[in-house]
């Protein structure tokens, strides 16, 4: 199982899509280095996942396929929403061919599955999310995430069994910041919900998660994506309040160098900084 964020953040006057998961696949046992977070062969475009490993494994390779396979796909010339409907109709296929069932069984079991598709549309100049599960009778069903509608305030998206655990913090955490919410029949409130946006809340939210020693089923480092408005994903090496340095969920080892940039949380804060383990480095830090 899983904690996944995904949430549309005011980046000065653009906005941008972060996307952040736990690290841990349980299943006999936690196994902490597990990425839960991949990039498609297409621009401005990631997955995330949740449920039974081999499930969400097998739709984020497919995807990555099915990106492959159409060069409009694969440049994004088709729009998020038309390689959403083509996921949900390859995967479905797919779980059709399943074959030599034990004895007596006559249909595959219906799995635990939550993945979501997070990317930039340019039809509708919009961040635009969907989540794919299946219903009690086995239909794969595809849902678009109205919940990153900026239109309204504080648009996030969380999933995972810690879900409402973790909604139930995130709520708390932005109260205790007296942060503004609009209220109904007052003339200001489309305002403030246009303007309404969380910073690193979330994020926040779920490394508290993953620290919690009784939420057995989230844990590991945080992973962490950005989707921006003009094309492109960007994926970061988290580094952790003792220096130790981790990429898609596992430990860079001490000997490896990496180009991508760091991500590290220092209170409130994120602080994003280029690579020191690369042959050609700078210090600089940006927000």
């Amino acid at each position: 199982m899983t904690l996944v964020a995904a949430w549309v953040r005011q980046n000065s006057t653009l906005k941008e899509l972060i996307v952040a998961a736990d690290s841990r696949i349980s299943g006999g046992g936690a196994w902490d280095a597990c990425p839960k977070i991949v990039a498609l062969p297409r621009p401005a475009t990631v997955m995330a996942m949740s449920g039974w490993a081999v499930e969400a494994y097998a739709f984020m390779l497919q995807a990555i396929n099915t990106c492959t396979l159409l060069d409009g796909h694969g440049a994004g010339r088709t729009d998020i929403g038309n390689l959403a409907n083509k996921l949900r109709d390859a995967y479905a296929d797919i779980r059709t061919h399943i074959s030599d069932l034990p004895d007596g069984q006559k249909a595959a079991d219906i799995p635990m599955l939550n993945v979501a598709l997070f990317g930039w549309s340019w039809r509708n100049l919009r961040f635009e999310g969907y989540s794919y599960s299946f219903d009690a009778a086995g239909e794969l069903i595809m849902k678009p995430l109205g919940e990153l509608n900026v239109d309204t305030p504080y648009p996030c998206y969380l999933f995972g069994d810690a879900a409402p655990d973790a909604r139930r913090r995130l709520k708390s955490l932005m109260k205790q910041r007296d942060r503004p919410f609009p209220r109904a029949g007052d003339p200001e409130a489309p305002r403030v919900a246009r303007e309404a946006f969380m910073d690193w809340e979330p994020l926040e939210t779920l490394c508290e998660v993953i620290s919690d020693p009784e939420v057995r089923s989230v844990g590991g480092v945080p992973q962490i994506a950005r989707i921006s408005q003009y094309g492109e994903s960007e994926f970061f090496v988290w580094r952790d309040n003792t220096g130790r340095d981790y990429f898609g969920g596992r430990p860079v080892q001490a000997m490896e160098r990496f180009d991508r940039r760091i991500a590290q949380l220092r209170g409130q804060r994120v602080t994003f900084s280029f690579s020191d383990r690369s042959i050609l480095f700078g210090q600089a830090e940006t927000e």
